[in-house]
C-alpha cells in the first residue's frame, strides 16, 4: 500500500485547508493510506470523519515566537510521529506541504520525498507589501521563500502561480503544475442537501473577509448594479465588513450569512457567484460553482480564474480592482449566461489529478 502525508498549519476553514481535506479523501478513495499533519490542533470542519489527523501542538504561538528554532522543534515532533506511524513497516512515499508555515517546518524536517504545494501568488504578495511601504517585510518574506524553496520540489495549483518563482528568482529543483482535485459527484450531492437557503434570487460571495478578497471592490461594484437581487456574503461577520456595508448604504440589500460547514446548497442556488479578489492561487469556489451549474463572474486576478473561466466563459472575467468593469460583467451575466457543462471542468476531476500524483509515489 502507498502512504501519503499532507502537512498544513491547521484546518481553520480557508481555501488551502479545504483542498487538503479534498486531497485526503481522494487518496483514501484510491486506497492510499493518507495522514494529515497539523502544526496546531484547530479544526473548523465537521465532515472529516474517517481521516487520520495528527496535531503537533494545541497552539503554535510559542513555536512561532521562537522562529527557526520553533520550526526545528515542530520538525522533530513531526519526525517522531512519522517514525511511529512507519513502525508497521510501510514508509511514506510522498509528503505534500500546503502552507508557508508548514513549508518552514518541512524544510527543517528534510524528508527526501517532500513536495511544496503553492496555493497563492507570492510575487504579488511581496509587491503589495512594497506598495504599502512595508519594504523590510517584503524583503524578509522574499528571503524566507528563497531559503525554504531553494533546491526544492514544487507543485503549483495554477500555471500563473508557477511564473512567480521565475519573477522572484527562486532556484527550485523542479516545479510542476497540478490543479486541485474535485469530486464532482460528492459536491453535487452536498449541493442537494437541505439548508436554510434564501428562497428569493440572490447573488453570492463565498470569500473569507481578508484584504486580498477586496470586499470593498465587491460592495462598490454591487452599489453600481441596476436593480440587482440581494447580495449574500458567505463568511463570518466582522465589524470592518459591517462598516463597509454601511459605507455604501447597503444594509437592506447585503446580508452576512456566516461560515457554513456545507456551503454547497448556497452556491448551487445562487443566481451568480462573484469573486472580487486581487490575487488567488486557484480559486476553489469558482470550480465548485461551475460543478454545481452556477454562473460565475470573477476578477481576472493572478492566478487561476483565467484557467477556469475559459472559452465562452472568459468574457465574464473583469479587470482587477475595477468596480465599473466588474459591474458591467455582472450586468451582462444577469441578462445571459451560457450553459455550463463538464468540458470546462474535466481537467479538475479526481481521476485526472490522482494520475499526476501517482507518478510521484
Amino acid at each position: 500500500m502507498k502512504r501519503v502525508g499532507l502537512v498544513i498549519t491547521n484546518l481553520a476553514g480557508s481555501g488551502a485547508e479545504k483542498i487538503v481535506i479534498h486531497l485526503a479523501r481522494m487518496f483514501k478513495a484510491k486506497e492510499v493510506d493518507v495522514h494529515i499533519f497539523l502544526l496546531e490542533n484547530i479544526i473548523a470542519y465537521d465532515n472529516i470523519g474517517g481521516l487520520n489527523i495528527h496535531a503537533l501542538s494545541s497552539r503554535r504561538n510559542i513555536y512561532k515566537a521562537l522562529k527557526v528554532f520553533g520550526d526545528r522543534l515542530l520538525a522533530d515532533k513531526l519526525k517522531k510521529m512519522v517514525q511511529n506511524i512507519e513502525s508497521d513497516g510501510t514508509h511514506f512515499n510522498l509528503f505534500l506541504s500546503n502552507s508557508p508555515s508548514s513549508d518552514r517546518v518541512m524544510c527543517e524536517a528534510k524528508f527526501p520525498n517532500t513536495r511544496y504545494v503553492i496555493h497563492n501568488s507570492y510575487a504579488l504578495e511581496i509587491k503589495e507589501f512594497k506598495e504599502m511601504g512595508k519594504v523590510k517585510r517584503a524583503e524578509k518574506k522574499l528571503k524566507l521563500y528563497r531559503r525554504i524553496y531553494k533546491g526544492g520540489d514544487l507543485i503549483t495549483v495554477s500555471k500563473g502561480a508557477k511564473t512567480d518563482f521565475e519573477l522572484l528568482h527562486i532556484e527550485y529543483r523542479t516545479c510542476q503544475t497540478i490543479y486541485n482535485p474535485f469530486n464532482f459527484g460528492e459536491i453535487r450531492a452536498w449541493g442537494n442537501m437541505e439548508a436554510d437557503v434564501p428562497t428569493q434570487p440572490y447573488l453570492l460571495s463565498a470569500s473569507a473577509f481578508r484584504f486580498v478578497k477586496r470586499h470593498d471592490i465587491l460592495l462598490a461594484t454591487y452599489a453600481k448594479l441596476q436593480n440587482p437581487p440581494p447580495l449574500k456574503l458567505l463568511c463570518p461577520s466582522n465589524p470592518k465588513l459591517v462598516k463597509l456595508i454601511q459605507t455604501y448604504n447597503l444594509e437592506d440589500k447585503v446580508e452576512i450569512l456566516g461560515f457554513k460547514t456545507n456551503p454547497y446548497p448556497y452556491i448551487k442556488n445562487a443566481k451568480i457567484l462573484l469573486l472580487s479578489s486581487e490575487r488567488e492561487g486557484l480559486p476553489t469556489v469558482l470550480i465548485e460553482a461551475l460543478i454545481l451549474g452556477t454562473p460565475v463572474v470573477s476578477t481576472d486576478c493572478i492566478s487561476g480564474p483565467s484557467e477556469i473561466l475559459t472559452e465562452g466563459l472568459s468574457c465574464y472575467l473583469a479587470r482587477v480592482n475595477d468596480a465599473d468593469d466588474l459591474s458591467d460583467k455582472i450586468q451582462v451575466a444577469l441578462e445571459h449566461y451560457p450553459a455550463i457543462d463538464d468540458r470546462y471542468i474535466d481537467k479538475f476531476s479526481e481521476d485526472t489529478i490522482f494520475a499526476q500524483y501517482q507518478e510521484m509515489m
